[in-house]
């Protein structure tokens, strides 16, 4: 395993390099890292269903945990573009190696095309029938599941964005100091678990869940006849907060906050302050 400082070094020489690839390269890397973190929601939904009632919280939120992290395990193992762990990138631009305006370019593409690639997988997992599965419990969870993260203040939702890319920069970061595959599995598991365990803030793996929470909001609005008030007793949601749930707002009640925190989380708390403590040795 490298030693922090070698690491460090490696890992934002390689975040520097993958913000000057070809933006075709970044695009298509892009759309494949949020489909993979789409995947692991999925994993993690078919993981979890009624482990809860069965069980407890506790062990339904460590199991869907660790099938999550298999979604980071596919963006690492194939070299995707995934917006929270690219954050880092901005060291580079702090190291005056990047300029901020190819920075602030990259995270913006890398964002929208991670947009698009869970977009596209939730769609195709709708139309597979999959979340009908369990007489429909997985569609109505992610319904459900939609509005409570559409509910959330804004600062509740920037502070778990912290807190989530933390957890997800720190598992990127074990996992570059890894020597071995089966090193970086076991570091992306664990850490992974202990972001989606918690109940944390993640805004590639939300891009999936509304697009979900929508197609679901549209398939039960066909079920009890087109009416908002009727699924709103159907479902035991308050016509608020389903009419909340649309594309007009939750950028700005959930994914602009969740952006937000996840920037600072994972570019100041991990990204720069990794970086300062290991700077002296890292030119070493």
């Amino acid at each position: 395993m490298l030693s922090p400082a070698d690491t460090a070094q490696s890992l934002f020489s390689g975040m520097s390099h993958k913000a000057k690839m070809p933006i075709v390269s970044v695009i298509f890397l892009s759309i494949m890292a949020g489909g993979s973190i789409a995947m692991g929601d999925i994993f993690w939904a078919h993981s979890t269903v009624g482990v809860a009632k069965a069980s407890s919280p506790g062990i339904a939120n460590f199991i869907g945990g660790v099938a999550f992290s298999v979604g980071l395990m596919m963006v690492v193992f194939f070299g995707g573009h995934l917006f929270t762990s690219s954050l880092m990138t901005g060291v580079s631009t702090i190291d005056h190696k990047l300029t901020f305006s190819k920075m602030i370019a990259y995270w913006v593409i890398v964002w929208i095309f991670n947009f698009i690639g869970a977009a596209v997988v939730a769609y195709m997992y709708y139309r597979s029938q999959l979340p009908l599965k369990y007489d429909g419990e997985i569609l109505h969870h992610f319904l459900v599941l939609g509005v409570g993260k559409n509910s959330l203040s804004f600062e509740a939702a920037f502070i778990r964005g912290i807190f989530c890319n933390v957890f997800v920069c720190m598992a990127v970061w074990a996992a570059t100091g890894a020597s071995d595959a089966a090193g970086k599995v076991l570091s992306i598991l664990f850490i992974i678990a202990a972001f989606v365990g918690s109940g944390y803030e993640h805004v590639v793996a939300n891009m999936f869940i509304f697009t979900e929470a929508l197609l679901a909001k549209a398939h039960y609005l066909h079920e009890v006849g087109g009416t908002i008030q009727a699924l709103s007793e159907h479902m035991n949601i308050s016509v608020e907060k389903l009419e909340a749930l649309s594309f007009t707002k939750i950028f700005p009640n959930n994914l602009l906050p969740v952006t937000l925190g996840n920037i600072v989380g994972g570019l100041f708390f991990v990204g720069v302050i990794g970086f300062m403590s290991h700077k002296t040795d890292m030119k070493k």
